[in-house]
């Protein structure tokens, strides 16, 4: 949006100059660009307002301005409050208040790649200025619920609320009241919108040439079950609008069969099969109360979950600036589709409840996913591929037609915030995946930035690429996986395995490496190839990357034809680790088992683990016997140390022949080199003193080093 900006104020100068040159020179000429110079550079957004639905509370945690206007600020799950509001182009000055605290003491505001500082700190309020709408999450005194600002552009294509073509379901002859908080009467409502979609159908198709009739959904709360969008028709959701769910099973059709939760699935908001010509638009809300489904065991005894909105079997769809919230399954799910575009999107889920990915292109082709925030335990933006007899492609209703490929795919100008994978391909990888681009994406929080995870299907993955992405904080872990990138192949369940071939890294921003390593894992027969890595910064570099070692790949297996540019350098010759299998000592355990041999047999997916909540723990290796060493490296998974020290000894029987060699109060987590005068010892020792978690001291490797 910013780009499209710049080219269009560009170009209104470049008429004026244009013009002026063509005329005679005059005062007033010169004045006049003046002028309009100073109304393109200066003049303050426009700021318009959205009344929250009567279903959502105030935040308590914060209160917003934006060039003065109060924005209502609606208070969202435990870990964010959002604000949704449109602005016409130009800068906003926001007023940003905590409350319930003295004053400010720490901020940061996101995507940090913006720059944005506070212009003012004055008690509780920071002051700060964005030159665009953007979607900001800003962080203030590390409280836990965060603050979302979701700015929108300004509305361009308001329909009217009545006259030809135009369907409102608040008028004749439908008559649908906004329900507020209850959920009675919903088959009467879902029925009649229903009725009103069929009518706003045949009026667009009648009328030809790409005509849409208008389903208008005024301002107010509306229970609903079911709806199937048919051709040519539009949903137009004004400002304030609210499609909820009931919470309950029985208001929905049982579409498919989640195994891996053990309940059924309903496609709340779907396309009708082969249709076309379909937008969703406008400002409103579309909201699964996925949580009270998902809950409400009352006629199952397993509850259900929701895909909130899927086009299925469909061409040529739209939505645009809607809000999608608390999804109890995957939210927006495109099956089998193309030529879809999906843009201002806020896909606003709980971090507490798990498959409830963002948006999943699913076997759909020619896909525009642009300027969007996702939220959600699991992740945020993905593309999969499946076969028929899978358990969400063979339920009740299957789906139509043959598996088909993903392929031309484009993710643009989106944040992520996940405990899962920012941005991934996979896991199903059973049709070929090829053309997929995230470009201009931000990692704000995940356990994984962006990654290919081909665990299951024999497709192939190839031309995928990764631009100018920024990955903020790699924080958690899913499975063993805490990197700010993964390449891998999986055998799961034994559905074959396929290759990755054809992928560039580039321009990529690291300012968190993540707890663990990044992976490039593939299998015998099916390799990972020509993979090319550009401009890649890690934390604290001022020069991009040269190997993968500087890139934090440390498992790697079956891969072939690596560039780095713009400099590649040689690998560094593995060392010997000293301490590889050899035996092993813990103060404690954590569970039954004795942990310790995990600490150094060299394999990354396992672990030592010291009892948890317990100070001192220490862990040792015997190296066989006394050799000279100067470097430890310590892989810590997230139980790390934040005090420890490394000592060394002889003669491990009594406590008091320890000798220290290294100690710190600043732990970090993560891949901790550390490195000394040399000494000569059998026995090399972490112990901990103050553990940076509840848990205990948990190590994926100690590795020991002497002079090569």
């Amino acid at each position: 949006m910013a780009w499209v900006r710049t080219h269009f104020r560009a170009t209104i100068m470049l008429t004026i100059v244009f013009a002026l040159l063509l005329t005679p020179y005059s005062n007033s000429h010169v004045n006049a660009l003046e002028s309009e110079e100073q109304h393109l550079q200066g003049s303050s957004a426009t700021i318009t307002t959205y009344e929250p639905s009567v279903r959502y509370a105030r935040s308590v945690n914060y209160t917003l301005k934006a060039n003065g206007v109060p924005v209502p600020v609606v208070k969202g799950f435990s870990d964010y409050d959002y604000a949704h509001f449109s602005m016409s182009d130009g800068p906003v000055t926001y007023e940003l208040t905590i409350l319930n605290t003295d004053k400010v003491h720490e901020y940061s505001i996101s995507p940090k790649k913006l720059g944005i500082q506070a212009d003012k700190i004055e008690g509780r309020t920071i002051t700060f200025t964005t030159q665009s709408d953007e979607y900001l999450i800003v962080m203030m005194n590390n409280r836990k619920t965060r603050m979302v600002i979701a700015a929108d552009p300004l509305e361009t294509d308001v329909p009217a609320s009545g006259g030809e073509g135009i369907f409102n379901i608040g008028a004749a002859p439908y008559h649908v009241a906004s329900s507020g908080s209850s959920s009675t009467g919903v088959s009467a409502r879902t029925q009649a919108i229903q009725q009103a979609i069929e009518d706003a159908s045949q009026y667009g198709t009648l009328k030809g040439g790409g005509a849409q009739g208008i389903v208008y959904v005024p301002a107010g709360t509306y229970s609903i079950g079911n709806l199937v969008l048919k051709s040519n028709t539009a949903i137009y959701m004004a400002p304030g609008a609210t499609l909820v769910g009931t919470g309950k099973t029985t208001d929905y059709t049982e579409h498919w069969f989640k195994d891996s939760m053990g309940r059924p699935a309903t496609w709340w908001i779907s396309t009708a099969f082969q249709s076309e010509n379909i937008r969703i638009y406008g400002r409103g809300t579309i909201d699964g109360n996925g949580q009270a489904l998902h809950d409400d065991k009352s006629t199952n005894g397993k509850g259900m979950i929701n895909n909130l909105v899927v086009p299925i079997d469909t061409t040529h769809f739209e939505m645009e600036g809607i809000v999608i919230r608390e999804s109890a399954g995957w939210a927006v799910v495109t099956v089998r589709s193309d030529d879809l575009v999906f843009r201002n999107l806020k896909l606003f889920n709980s971090l507490g409840m798990g498959e409830n990915d963002g948006i999943d292109i699913c076997e759909s082709q020619d896909v525009i996913v642009q300027n969007a925030i996702g939220i959600s335990l699991d992740d945020p933006f993905s593309t999969k591929s499946w076969k028929s007899d899978t358990d969400i492609a063979s339920g009740r209703v299957p789906w139509p037609g043959n598996p088909e490929p993903v392929r031309n795919v484009l993710f643009e100008d989106t944040i992520a915030w996940t405990l899962c994978y920012g941005y991934k391909v996979g896991q199903g990888v059973m049709q070929n995946q090829s053309d997929i681009v995230f470009r201009n994406g931000v990692v704000y929080k995940a356990a994984v930035g962006f990654a290919i995870h081909h665990k299951y299907g024999t497709g192939a993955v190839s031309d995928v690429r990764f631009e100018s992405m920024d990955v903020e904080d790699i924080s958690g872990k899913n499975e063993d996986n805490s990197a700010w990138m993964t390449l891998f192949t999986v055998n799961a369940g034994n559905n074959g395995v396929g290759p990755i071939s054809d992928i560039r890294i580039k321009d990529i921003t690291v300012r968190d490496a993540g707890e663990s390593f990044a992976k490039m894992k593939g299998m015998e027969g099916a390799k990972i190839t020509d993979v090319t890595f550009e401009n890649i910064y890690m934390p604290g570099a001022s020069q991009p990357a040269t190997t993968l070692h500087e890139m934090n790949f440390l498992s790697k297996e079956h891969y072939d034809d690596i560039t780095i540019r713009p400099v590649q350098d040689e690998e560094p010759l593995p060392r010997t680790n000293l301490a590889l299998h050899r035996p092993a000592v813990a103060s404690s355990r954590d569970g039954v088992e004795d942990t310790a041999p995990y600490v150094n047999d060299g394999n990354f997916t396992t672990r030592f683990g010291s009892k948890r909540g317990v100070d001192p723990g220490w862990v040792y290796v015997d190296l066989g016997e006394s050799k000279t060493i100067d470097e430890v490296r310590l892989y810590w998974e997230t139980a790390y140390g934040k005090s420890y020290r490394i000592q060394v000894t002889e003669d491990p029987s009594h406590e008091g022949n320890w000798q220290d060699v290294y100690s710190t109060t600043a732990g970090q987590g993560g891949i901790e080199t550390i490195t000394f005068d040399e000494v000569q010892a059998r026995y090399v020792r972490m112990y901990g003193t103050v553990r940076a978690t509840i848990y205990g001291y948990s190590i994926w490797e100690l590795e020991v080093y002497g002079p090569e």
